[in-house]
């Protein structure tokens, strides 16, 4: 038996602080990834049943997921830039808002809307310090010919990510301090911006700064939030697995690279890393530090709920737990902490 486990309520329960926290703006449910582990179509009809109606997902399989999954009438937007034909194509099938982040982007996207006699609805990506897509900030000229020579793209929306907003207040008010200069540029040229949006889970719960039209938000909902816990969030997704073996072992046996400095009985559970088991979320620009504390962290054990050790470092496939001092035996439940977007080889069941 080994299971990740996902508790419904505190989902929503998340998305109600999520709500308190973005203040009225439009909130966009990031479901790239899965959902971020938490499975893409049962959360968003979660999230719908709380009222959110707009999605964005980073790969158009996901998209046609949820078209196929009854979301028809949802706004959904590709947060990816491409200028693919082939994909383009199908997320204007698939009524999608496209994500425009470079020139040639534009000009693909709007040879098809010209060949379809139709217009594609578009949200243009900037880069403030991300550098993954996007225009540069200084590329208004590039952005400004979408305007003006390409009809039958209809701009919805100037969209841009933080690329540290878990770790420096500085550079994150820098990013959107950047992302307003370009919309008052374009402003200034006398074009429609549409609704602006930079604002991300970390963002949303660190700071108070401006929220502009809209936030995107994804990590929230598992309440696992890039840089540590954040108030009102409630961690979502553990496993539960069975306990396999328990014996006794003296004192100088080896466990990996750990040494019993006396006699222990131990326990064994066929969950390793290999199924995310302590693993943590990759952050970027993490220094050394981050990682030493990160790697140093012990991953969080419970039978009966009440906390065991887990005996040298956590296996592919097993993990091997101290539970001399606790009354177990084989077929007991164990439950895991563990963050649902690295789990894999496990099946989801939802609570």
């Amino acid at each position: 038996m080994k299971n990740l486990v996902i508790d419904k309520k505190a989902i929503k329960d998340n998305l109600s602080a999520v709500k308190q926290r973005a203040r009225g703006v439009q909130i966009w449910a990031d479901l790239t990834g899965d959902a971020f582990g938490l499975g893409l179509i049962t959360t968003a009809k979660l999230l719908r049943e709380e009222g959110i109606r707009a999605f964005a997902v980073s790969d158009p399989r996901d998209a046609e997921a949820l078209r196929s999954a009854g979301f028809t009438d949802e706004t959904l937007m590709m947060l990816r830039s491409t200028a693919d034909e082939k994909e383009l194509a199908r997320l204007m099938d698939l009524n999608v808002i496209c994500t425009v982040g470079s020139y040639e982007a534009a000009v693909v996207l709007n040879g098809l809307a010209e060949e379809r006699k139709s217009v594609c609805e578009v949200q243009i990506k900037i880069d403030t310090g991300l550098g993954r897509y996007g225009f540069m900030t200084s590329e208004t000229d590039k952005i400004a010919s979408i305007y003006r020579y390409m009809p039958n793209l209809a701009v919805v929306g100037v969209f841009s990510s933080y690329s540290q907003s878990w770790k420096s207040r500085k550079a994150t008010l820098q990013q959107l301090d950047a992302l307003k200069t370009v919309l008052d540029t374009l402003h200034g040229m006398g074009f429609e911006t549409g609704y602006a949006s930079i604002c991300d889970s970390a963002a949303l719960f660190l700071y108070d700064f401006d929220l502009l039209d809209a936030v995107r938000v994804g990590t929230a909902f598992s309440g696992r939030v890039a840089g540590g816990a954040a108030q009102g969030l409630t961690k979502v997704g553990y496993i539960e697995a069975g306990i396999e073996e328990v014996g006794w072992f003296p004192k100088g046996h080896r466990i990996g690279s750990a040494t019993l400095k006396k006699p222990a009985r131990l326990a064994v559970v066929s969950v390793g890393y290999y199924h995310g088991f302590g693993i943590a979320r990759q952050e970027q620009g993490q220094s050394l530090w981050d990682h030493i504390r990160s790697w140093r962290r012990r991953p969080v054990v419970k039978i009966g709920g009440q906390r065991v050790r887990v005996v040298g470092e956590v296996g592919m496939m097993h993990t091997i737990l101290d539970v001399t001092d606790l009354s177990c035996r084989v077929g007991d439940v164990v439950t895991m902490d563990v963050d649902p977007v690295n789990v894999k080889g496990l099946t989801r069941i939802y609570r």
